[in-house]
Parts: C-alpha cells; structure tokens; sequence
C-alpha cells in the first residue's frame, strides 16, 4: 500500500528533524552559555578595575596606568570574542529556525497522509460492509437465509 509506505518514511524523516533540532537546540544552548561566560568575564574584569584603581595607595598608583591598560586590551579581547560567538550563534538560530520550518512541513504533509490513510481504509470499511450487504440481501432474495 504506498499511502502507508508514504507514512512510514514521513514518520522515519520527521523522528530526524525532531532529533537534529533536539542537536540543534542544544548547540545553541552550549553557545549561549559561550556568549555569557564571556560577558561575566568582561563585567567581572571591569568590576576587578574600578575595585583596583578605587583602593590603590599612593605606592601602587605608578603601576595602575599599565594595569588599566591590559584590562583594557582583556577587555576588546573579550569584546571581539563574543561578537564572534554572536554571530556563530546568530547562524546556529537560523539554522534552528530552518529545521523547525522543515519539520513542520514534514508534519503538516504526514497529517495529510494520515487522513489520506483514514479515508482509504473508511472506503475500504464501507465497501466491505456494502458487499457483505450485497451478499445477504442475495441470499434473501434467493430464499437460502433461514430466518
């Protein structure tokens, strides 16, 4: 029956766009937590500084100038790295979305096929039923039923 064949391969293909947006899903989760482990690093490094030139003495103040300056290169590191993991992410959203828009098709298509399956088997119910009819009613006519 190539409706039910139709069936089968839908359900085969929409178990591998459930299961490559279950991968997708959490590679997006794992660079979620990339962008904000970079974006903790960059509030704690600032919070670092202003802590550091808020409590240097009149000693450790020649050094603070050298310091604010490497954690300001830490600083546009951090910065660079996570507009990259933006955009990696940015790209692992799309491709979500994608999965999700083609699964859905794939789910809207096996419904149809479903119902398609419902109807053909319905048919099928009703002409069984129609010949089973048939037969009796010959059989009545012909005086073989015993009643």
């Amino acid at each position: 029956m190539a409706l039910r064949d139709r069936m089968a391969a839908l359900k085969l293909i929409d178990r591998i766009k459930q299961h490559e947006m279950e991968t997708i899903g959490a590679d997006l989760a794992e660079r979620r937590a990339t962008e904000k482990d970079l974006s903790d690093q960059s509030v704690k490094l600032h919070e670092d500084a202003v802590r550091e030139a808020a409590d240097s003495t009149e000693d450790t103040r020649i050094f603070l100038p050298a310091y604010l300056n490497s954690v300001k290169l830490r600083q546009e590191d951090l910065s660079e790295r996570q507009a990259e993991a933006a955009k990696k992410t940015a790209a692992i959203e799309e491709e979500l979305f994608k999965a999700f828009r083609e699964a859905k098709t794939t789910e809207q298509v096996l419904q149809r096929v479903k119902t398609e399956v419902a109807i053909e088997e319905a048919r099928a119910t009703a002409s069984q039923m129609d010949d089973a009819g048939r037969a009796l009613f010959m059989l009545a006519r012909s005086g073989n039923l015993s009643q």
